[in-house]
């Protein structure tokens, strides 16, 4: 059959889409040529997250029904959403938001004769043929998380083959961990500056980001992780608008984990505390909280915690288990308590500068290289979940190494010590209202917090 040429109009802009053979039409409400203009409105409507009009709901009806009857070929619908891919991509924005929801309305649309799995690897391989022979679009990430951890471990095997394979190796990512390009606000400069495109963040780096995610720190906020998860989504979208004021982007949104206190000595009480050499590293919510109880600490550079505790300088931190584990600062600890003393995030931040680089780098339209940043998103945030799950079965595995193959004994604080911790709590939170997070953003997690309670949320996980 001869080559089919339709004009479709998307956003104002004239795209040709081509067609090779696989039509043969019968009885039906479409000619042969408007069906790659259907599929091409369609996936404009798709990507944009417009609803379709009234006319083009009609044609999507009777495209299903030419496809169902054997009017058309599942290979021409598959060659016609091939060849509207990039016209959409090069001249319509789309959002990770609607791309989130993308899978379900492609599939509710053109599945079971072109299902979104086969959908995604199309889309992904002409985002690739735009990069050009003999180059890559580099993705280079920082982090001060240790080899052999899952905030490493869980990308290096899931996500980076996975990028890998969907554009034949056009786009090559790859973490740069252990703090060898420092703490995380030194990450975030050399992102600034186009050498790092990533930082995989700690508490430290998240704050410089975005300071409304201090409201993730308050000291004894969260009981346990499903209220985190239930919190997070609440104000997710706000979160997001706080980074990209800043020139950023949330890629994805972890765990640091909760975080536990872990001494050389034998810490039973806050009067304890008070006499230990306490290194702080991730900012004001921590200090803040040390001078409610009367400590004194001692700031440390992240990447220097271990070193820290080896020379005596510190004989206590504040970490989460699976980076003590990570960084074999067990080897200088002999206790920990058992009840954390706060939550902390952990995420993925990307530069939105990175998309200017890469349309002088491939010669793309802004639009599009936009457009493979909010799909890289995407790809991260679909895995949000699985990496939530292996970041948290790592921690406790690595509290019951502790005690099993460390030695470490754990210390229950009375429940005394524990209000007046709350008590410190409550006040820090208060006293960080205007300087590290707005009100409103404050009681609105609040509102999730008690929300979830109320319908069930129990104290224990």
């Amino acid at each position: 059959m001869k080559k089919i040429l339709h004009l479709v109009l998307v956003g104002g802009c004239s795209l040709s889409l081509f067609l090779a053979g696989g039509i043969t039409c019968q009885a039906s409400q479409l000619k042969s040529g408007q069906v790659e203009a259907v599929v091409g409105q369609t996936m404009a409507s798709l990507f944009t997250g417009r609803e379709p009009g009234r006319s083009l709901r009609q044609k999507q009806k009777d495209l299903i029904s030419m496809a169902e009857a054997g009017a058309i070929s599942k290979s021409a619908i598959r060659h016609a959403v091939e060849s509207s891919v990039l016209p959409v991509l090069k001249h319509e924005r789309t959002t990770r938001y609607i791309l989130k929801e993308l899978p379900a309305r492609f599939d509710s649309i053109f599945a079971p004769f072109v299902k979104w799995d086969e959908a995604r690897k199309i889309i992904w391989k002409e985002v690739a043929s735009t990069i050009g022979d003999g180059k890559r679009m580099e993705f280079k990430i920082g982090s001060i998380a240790p080899e052999g951890t899952p905030w490493l471990n869980f990308p290096q095997k899931n996500l980076f083959p996975q990028m890998a394979g969907l554009t034949g190796g056009k786009i090559f990512m790859k973490v740069y961990g252990g703090g060898i390009m420092g703490e995380d606000t030194d990450i975030l400069r050399k992102m600034d500056v186009g050498q790092l495109e990533g930082c995989g963040c700690t508490a430290l780096g998240i704050l410089a980001a975005s300071p409304d995610m201090s409201v993730f720190l308050i000291p004894g906020l969260f009981r346990n992780y499903k209220e985190v998860d239930y919190v997070s989504e609440k104000i997710r979208k706000r979160i997001d608008r706080s980074c990209e004021k800043r020139g950023y982007i949330l890629a994805a949104l972890i765990d640091s984990g909760f975080f536990y206190m872990f001494s050389k000595n034998r810490i039973a009480s806050i009067a304890d505390m008070r006499t230990s050499k306490i290194g702080t590293w991730f900012g004001s919510i921590e200090t803040a909280l040390y001078e409610e109880l009367g400590i004194k600490p001692t700031p440390v550079a992240a990447p220097e915690v271990v070193s820290s505790l080896s020379s005596g300088l510190i004989d206590t931190n504040v970490a989460p288990p699976a980076w003590v584990l990570g960084m074999q600062a067990y080897q200088y600890e002999n206790y920990y308590i058992k009840q954390p003393l706060l939550y902390s995030p952990g995420a993925v931040i990307v530069s939105t500068h990175a998309r200017e680089k890469w349309a002088k780098k491939f010669g793309i339209s802004r639009t599009l290289a936009f457009n493979i940043q909010e799909l890289l998103v995407h790809e991260v945030r679909a895995l949000e979940p699985e990496w939530r799950a292996n970041i948290r079965s790592y921690e406790a595995k690595s509290l019951k190494a502790f005690v099993k193959k460390c030695g470490m004994k754990a210390v229950t604080l009375s429940d005394s010590d524990m209000r007046l911790i709350e008590e410190a709590g409550i006040r820090v939170r208060e006293e960080l209202v205007g300087r590290a997070y707005p009100r409103d953003l404050l009681e609105k997690a609040l509102a999730a917090l008690k929300e979830y309670r109320g319908n069930g949320g129990s104290r224990v996980e």
